[in-house]
C-alpha cells in the first residue's frame, strides 16, 4: 500500500526538526562538558600562559582563593573569569566569593581593603591581593610557594646603584619585580653594620664607584666563610678594593671594555653593547632561550685552583674583543694591547660545598643589564630574577619569567605610516570616486 505523498513530505518535516532538535541539545551538551579556546594575542596573554601552567603543576597542596566582592554580577563575572583559567589546570583550587558588606568584622580581621579583594591561602600561608590580573596572581602564588621569608642585603655608601633608586643607572624596576616575587630588601651600610646578618638569602654588591674599607671587606669575608650567597656586579676599571674577595675565588678581570660586532646587526649604535645570545646547561639558566644585552661591559675569568667550581654562564659571541682604548668613530681589535678575541665570559657562576651546604657567587662584569635604562632589553629581566632565584635556593621557580605582552602598541616607521595615511586619505576615497563614476557611467549608456 503506497502512503500518500502529503503523509510522506509531513513525516520529513517532523523527522527534520525533531533531528535539529537532537542536534541542538547535544551541541549543548558539548558545550558544558568540553571547552575550546583559541588565544591569538601575543604570548597569548589572554589565556593562562604556559608559565603559570608550569607554575600550578608545582602545587603540591589545594589553593585557596576567597573573593571579597559585593554582589556586582559584572564584577565577580570578571573575577570568575580569570580564576577559571586556574581552575581549567588546576580543578582542585577552590575558590568562592564572600560579600565583605555581611561580614564586616571578617574583612577588618583579614584586612581587606579593595572591593574585589582576593585573599590566597597555600600551606597555612595566606595573601592578600588587590590588583586583579595573571602576572599579579600568578606572583602572589610563587610567594606563597616560599617556604620561609627570602631576605636580599644590598650594600650601600660607596657609590653602588640603588635598589630603591628612580635614576636611569639605579635598579628600582628590577628591586621591584623581586618585592612582586615575594623577597625582602634590605640595605646594608657595611661601616654602621656591626655584621652581615647571617638570615640573608643573597648578598648583592651592585656596581660600587669608590674603595671599600679594609674592615668593610673582613665582614664580607666572614659572610662568605659563613656560606653566604653573593651577586657581585663589576665594571671595567677597578675592583673598588676587593682584592682580597677576588684573591678567594679565583677571578681574573681584563682590562679594557668588551666591543662586539655583533651589535650592529641589532640595530644598536653603540658597538660597546655586548649580545649574549646561548646559556649552557645549568640551573640558573637552563631553560633560557632570550637575547640579553650587556653595556660596557667587563671581561672576566675564572682561575679554577680556588677550590670553587667555576660555570661561565653568560659569554659573547665571536666578533668581540676587550677594546683597551678609546670607543669611539670606528674600532678594531689590537692584538698587540693584549685585546683577546671573543667569546668572552661577562658572567661566572662559582659554586662549592660548605658544611653540608651548597653555596653560590655570580660574578657579573657589567651592572647596566639590570638599571631601570636596559632592563626591558631582551631577556635582561628574566635572567636576573632567574639569577637570584638560582643564588637563594628558589631554583624550583627558576622557569617562571615575568610575561610582557609586546603587541600592545603598533610601532610603525615613517613610509609606512606615509602609506597608510595616503591609503585612508587619497587612494581609498579615489577608489570609491572611481568605482561610483563607472556605475553611473554604465548606467547612463545602458
Amino acid at each position: 500500500m503506497e502512503l500518500p505523498k502529503k503523509f510522506i513530505h509531513n513525516l520529513h518535516h517532523i523527522l527534520f526538526y525533531l533531528l535539529l532538535m537532537v542536534v541542538i541539545g547535544l551541541a549543548g551538551w558539548l558545550s558544558n562538558h568540553h571547552v575550546w579556546q583559541w588565544d591569538w594575542s601575543a604570548s597569548a596573554r589572554n589565556s593562562l600562559s604556559s608559565t603559570s601552567q608550569e607554575l600550578l603543576k608545582r602545587l603540591q597542596e589545594p589553593l585557596h582563593i576567597t573573593s571579597f566582592a559585593p554582589e556586582s554580577p559584572e564584577l565577580r563575572q570578571r573575577i570568575r573569569d580569570i580564576i577559571d583559567r586556574y581552575q581549567r589546570y588546576r580543578p582542585d583550587i577552590r575558590f568562592n566569593f564572600v560579600n565583605p558588606d555581611r561580614q564586616p568584622e571578617l574583612v577588618r580581621q583579614l584586612g581587606i581593603r579593595v572591593m574585589g579583594e582576593l585573599r590566597l591561602e597555600y600551606q597555612g600561608r595566606a595573601e592578600n591581593l588587590s590588583t586583579i590580573s595573571e602576572e599579579a596572581l600568578s606572583n602572589i602564588i610563587q610567594q606563597l610557594m616560599q617556604a620561609e621569608e627570602r631576605w636580599i642585603g644590598v650594600t650601600e655608601g660607596h657609590g653602588e646603584r640603588r635598589i630603591d633608586g628612580k635614576a636611569n643607572h639605579d635598579l628600582s624596576g628590577f628591586g621591584n619585580e623581586l618585592q612582586r616575587k615575594g623577597y625582602q630588601l634590605r640595605h646594608l651600610n657595611l661601616a654602621t653594620t656591626i655584621e652581615v646578618p647571617h638570615n640573608l638569602s643573597l648578598l648583592i654588591i651592585a656596581s660600587p664607584q669608590v674603595d671599600y674599607l679594609p674592615q668593610e671587606v673582613e665582614k664580607i669575608q666572614r659572610y662568605l666563610e659563613t656560606g653566604g650567597n653573593l651577586l657581585w656586579l663589576l665594571e671595567p676599571g677597578g675592583i673598588k678594593g676587593l682584592e682580597k674577595l677576588q684573591q678567594a675565588i679565583g677571578l681574573h678581570i681584563l682590562p679594557g671594555t668588551i666591543v662586539d660586532a655583533n651589535s650592529a646587526s641589532m640595530r644598536l649604535q653603540d658597538p660597546a653593547m655586548a649580545l649574549v645570545t646561548s646559556y649552557p646547561k645549568h640551573p640558573a639558566t637552563g631553560n633560557f632561550k632570550l637575547i640579553t644585552v650587556y653595556p660596557h661591559a667587563a671581561a672576566i675569568e675564572a682561575a679554577g685552583e680556588s677550590g670553587w667550581k667555576s660555570t661561565p654562564l653568560l659569554s659573547t659571541m665571536s666578533g668581540s674583543w676587550n677594546e683597551t682604548g678609546p670607543i669611539k668613530g670606528e674600532v678594531a681589535r689590537n692584538q698587540e694591547a693584549g685585546e683577546v678575541a671573543g667569546p668572552l665570559n661577562i658572567g661566572i657562576a662559582f659554586s662549592r660545598k660548605l658544611k653540608q651546604k651548597t653555596q653560590n657567587i655570580m660574578v657579573i662584569g657589567d651592572g647596566d643589564f639590570l638599571t631601570n635604562t636596559y632592563l626591558g632589553n631582551g631577556g635582561n629581566l628574566n635572567l636576573g630574577l632567574n639569577l637570584v632565584r638560582w643564588l637563594s635556593s628558589d631554583e624550583q621557580l627558576l622557569d617562571i619569567p615575568a610575561r610582557t605582552a609586546p603587541d600592545l602598541q603598533l610601532e610603525l616607521t615613517k613610509l609606512e605610516s606615509t602609506i597608510i595615511g595616503l591609503g585612508f586619505l587619497l587612494l581609498l576615497p579615489l577608489l570609491f570616486v572611481t568605482a561610483g563614476t563607472i556605475i553611473w557611467w554604465r548606467r547612463r549608456h545602458l
